[in-house]
């Protein structure tokens, strides 16, 4: 008598909607890579560019940048699982696997990092906005808790609690980053805005490049949040809202590079126009103290000097400085300053 041979895996039939399954996934991850991309040339620039930078500053770049690299590899290990290893099994599209980790925990800490960076931009534009920016922290630091707690909640989604559980994590993740956003375009550009009234035609063309690309930026993170919550919340029992929830995290690693490797086209246009140009020197004068790096382009020298004449800072003044490491020149414009000239500036 034969021994009964074993049972045969059950194969589930390829649904008709298999498209609508996976393409989340798919788009998702394929958009991953291509913002990472983008992100390598964007330190690669930063590298070329800025080479005399503060440690801290380089450190958190290649942090970050480092950070994206295990997101994008482990992203990478859940395609192969859902359409290599597990091709033609449905189900493993349901697994949540490692997702959870490089997407709404990573995503939500990444965010965190760029926006309390942009509420410190804020605080050194106008000391009086202490309160405002400590507000937009918060905030961030709420949608932080969301992305957090709705990651892990993802790996306990057996049961009804734990999935009630996981649609407040997701509003309170993707509803706090929109609302931050929102609250970062708009007070950079009325700060930025305010300061540069009654100053020169180069000037405010500067200024309103900066507002231009703080906006842009912040725009593009905030309408993306947008679409995950309208797709989670519109679109239910689907996957639909993973894919812009799996770029956000590259969103704003971008974000923030670009904010950096913006300071090498405010060097062009100041050299192009040498009428707005101040001063250029190679060496800190008497009295020189170190800058406040990637304030919303307020000091952003980086020979750690910022040049003042006389004892103090002129008051309505704000002195920008950037750098290029082409011809290692620092080349100064009066902006407006907001800040109080009789309070030290921080290092």
């Amino acid at each position: 008598m034969s021994a009964p041979s074993a049972a045969a895996p059950v194969v589930i039939p390829i649904p008709p909607n298999i498209g609508a399954i996976a393409a989340s996934q798919l788009i998702g991850s394929l958009l991953n890579y291509c913002l990472y991309g983008v992100l390598a040339v964007q330190v690669y620039v930063y590298r070329l560019s800025f080479p005399n930078d503060k440690a801290a500053i380089k450190w958190m770049v290649y942090l970050i940048f480092l950070t994206e690299t295990v997101m994008t590899a482990l992203n990478g290990a859940d395609v192969f699982n859902w359409f290599a290893a597990g091709f033609g099994n449905v189900l493993s599209f349901a697994q949540p696997r490692i997702s959870p980790f490089y997407t709404p925990i990573m995503g939500s800490v990444m965010a965190l990092v760029v926006q309390w960076f942009f509420c410190y931009r804020i605080y050194i534009i106008k000391r009086e906005a202490l309160y405002f920016s400590i507000f937009i922290a918060t905030i961030s630091m709420m949608q932080a808790a969301g992305g957090v707690g709705g990651g892990i909640s993802s790996w306990l989604s057996d049961n009804e609690v734990h999935d009630h559980n996981r649609i407040i994590f997701v509003y309170l993740w993707l509803v706090g980053d929109a609302v931050a956003d929102i609250l970062i375009a708009g007070a950079m550009s009325y700060l930025l805005m305010s300061a540069s009234r009654q100053q020169h035609k180069q000037t405010n063309d500067i200024v309103k490049r900066i507002v231009r690309v703080t906006v842009e930026t912040n725009a593009l993170s905030m309408l993306v949040a947008v679409i995950s919550l309208a797709l989670f919340y519109g679109i239910p029992n689907t996957t639909f809202f993973v894919c812009p929830t799996m770029v956000l995290a590259k969103l704003y690693a971008n974000t923030l590079l670009v904010t950096f490797n913006n300071r090498a086209f405010i060097h062009q246009n100041g050299t192009n126009t040498h009428s707005v140009s101040v001063n250029d020197s190679y060496a800190p004068r008497s009295g020189s103290r170190k800058s406040l790096p990637f304030s919303a382009g307020l000091g952003l020298n980086s020979d750690s000097t910022d040049t003042y004449t006389g004892g103090s800072y002129s008051n309505g003044k704000v002195t920008v400085t950037t750098h290029s490491v082409v011809d290692n020149m620092g080349e100064s414009y009066n902006l407006g300053r907001m800040q109080d000239s009789r309070k030290p500036l921080p290092i």
